[in-house]
């Protein structure tokens, strides 16, 4: 009984440990709160390939998206999170290395999906951004958008997950404002506690001040993640089967690169 007791007292007085991301995608987010307390780090370096800048579709082009994040929980169901990116390119028009901007979201958790059935957050974020992805190109963007994450998690032992993610918002520069619509989803099935595998797909839109259709793709690729105690990471590649204005055999590689992939390496604290 006193072994029991001085265990017990033992558990309370230590700190909770965080455990690891339990999102097995790469580009769609699921409805989890960091706690209060409790903090994440997510490091994803995204490759993107094959793109046509004006000149034809250039086979070699490359562009390597580093994002460094910290999510800091301020309440049980609301959680801050911070992210600075870095861009290194190979193009024609710019070869190097190059600060992209700061993204600052904010998280609430509308209904735990833990307790059964389906899970919904929403997030409103703001961002900055001083260079075109795609050509290097030095300029001043600044972005709002707000989205809807659902999530459900069921069969047996609910190793089958679901997230679909909405979102929309506006990104604005010296040039013009245009709107931008997102939708992805994907679905993954766990074997066990640490493995998982599935297929993600996104779609997206882009519009002039939201009237003029300017472009849009439709991505999808597996993905597969493996989490152990507080540390996980997830792979997903994507490719572009369609998009307009169409530039090859029905795919837009004028705005959207012809594949991607993203490693995304999370720890909780």
């Amino acid at each position: 009984m006193l072994k029991l007791l001085a265990a017990s007292l033992l558990a309370a007085s230590s700190p909770a440990v965080a455990m690891a991301n339990d999102n097995p995608f790469g580009y769609s987010n699921d409805t989890g709160i960091t706690k209060k307390g409790e903090y994440e780090v997510q490091q994803s370096v995204t490759m993107r390939s094959g793109l046509d800048q004006g000149s034809g579709f250039d086979r070699g082009y490359r562009g390597y998206d580093f994002q460094t994040q910290l999510e800091w929980g301020i309440s049980d169901v609301d959680h801050l999170d911070f992210q600075v990116g870095e861009t290194c390119l190979r193009s024609p028009a710019f070869k190097g290395f190059r600060f992209d901007g700061l993204n600052v979201e904010y998280k609430h958790l509308i209904r735990d999906g833990d307790k059964g059935g389906w899970g919904a957050a929403w997030v409103a974020a703001l961002g900055y951004s001083q260079l075109d992805s795609s050509s290097g190109a030095l300029r001043t963007e600044i972005r709002y958008a707000g989205r809807l994450l659902l999530q459900n998690e069921f069969g047996a032992r609910r190793a089958w997950c679901y997230v679909t993610n909405l979102s929309a918002g506006l990104a604005h520069n010296a040039i013009e404002t245009v709107g931008q619509v997102e939708w992805s989803q994907g679905i993954a099935y766990r074997p066990d506690d640490h493995w998982a595998y599935g297929v993600e797909t996104v779609a997206d839109g882009t519009w002039t001040r939201f009237r003029n259709f300017d472009n849009s793709s439709l991505r999808v690729g597996p993905t597969l993640a493996y989490k152990t105690g507080d540390v996980s990471v997830s792979l997903t590649y994507l490719w572009q089967l369609s998009g307009a204005p169409a530039t090859d055999n029905g795919r837009n590689l004028a705005d959207t690169c012809r594949s991607e992939g993203r490693l995304l390496l999370s720890f909780g604290f």
